[in-house]
């Protein structure tokens, strides 16, 4: 890694000015700056004193500086002035300079910080090799590769769709209470092949999905009551459809729920 200071933009002077003076100034020659002459006050008369700064001064002790003494502090406060100024923009630039210190990653350190991210998250949760897939392919890598950590994944046990088709088909069906038309939906968006969702789904145990389906329907047709009939079958009937029970057993357990409840 390169030293960070490698990286600092050297400071570069405004096109018009040349280092060490202020813009728009040049150093005057010992002797060139003279003295500035004293005009006279507006009510100041043509008879009054032209020095009286010099008597002022010898009065209190003191010298008046002459041109030429003036002239050397204007200059030295110039060059201070023009050296605060260099300073302050080598701070800026340093101060916005971006200085990449990070090393390049090698392959090995690649496979490593990847494999952390996709068993960390398996941890987590259950995944489908197409959610896998998706998430190595974010991170950079070609087809052959993918398949290649696909492959090792599956050996070690880490993946396995037909697993995670049987997983979602009891939290989907049993827990919650969701028709199979929903399961196999909830299957099909999280990329588990399709065969195994199919043969998932159809081992969902149809007295159980009645089940469900009809204590739902129970508790939607108590909510329902007051409605003529025709109204309350049709919103009882949308509803168990949108939890994914197929339409026969929604007109049977909708006949059933709606008689109970003297609707």
């Amino acid at each position: 890694m390169s030293d960070a200071s490698e990286h600092l933009a050297p400071v570069s002077y405004l096109p018009w000015a040349k280092p060490g003076e202020v813009a728009g100034e040049r150093w005057a020659k010992p002797g060139e700056v003279p003295a500035e002459p004293w005009t006279p006050g507006l009510n100041d008369s043509a008879e009054q004193d032209e020095e009286p700064d010099d008597v002022d001064a010898e009065v209190d002790g003191k010298r008046p500086a002459d041109g030429h003494e003036r002239g050397e502090r204007g200059r030295s406060d110039r060059r201070d002035r023009a050296r605060s100024d260099d300073r302050r923009v080598a701070s800026r630039r340093a101060r916005f300079t971006v200085v990449d210190d990070e090393p390049a990653e090698t392959g090995p350190e690649r496979d490593e910080r990847i494999d952390r991210l996709v068993v960390s998250r398996l941890r987590r949760s259950a995944l489908s090799v197409a959610e896998v897939r998706a998430v190595l392919a974010e991170h950079g890598l070609d087809d052959v590769e993918i398949e290649e950590w696909i492959e090792r994944y599956e050996r070690l046990g880490y993946l396995d769709d037909a697993r995670l088709a049987e997983q979602l088909v009891h939290v989907n069906g049993t827990r919650r209470g969701r028709g199979s038309g929903a399961i196999l939906q909830e299957l099909t968006r999280r990329g588990v092949d399709a065969a195994a969702a199919r043969a998932a789904v159809d081992e969902l145990d149809p007295d159980m999905e009645r089940r469900n389906a009809y204590a739902l329907a129970e508790r939607r047709a108590r909510q329902l009551a007051g409605l003529e009939r025709q109204t309350a079958e049709r919103r009882l009937s949308a509803f168990l459809q949108r939890r994914g029970y197929p339409g026969e057993l929604v007109r049977e357990v909708v006949t059933a729920a709606l008689s109970a409840a003297g609707s």
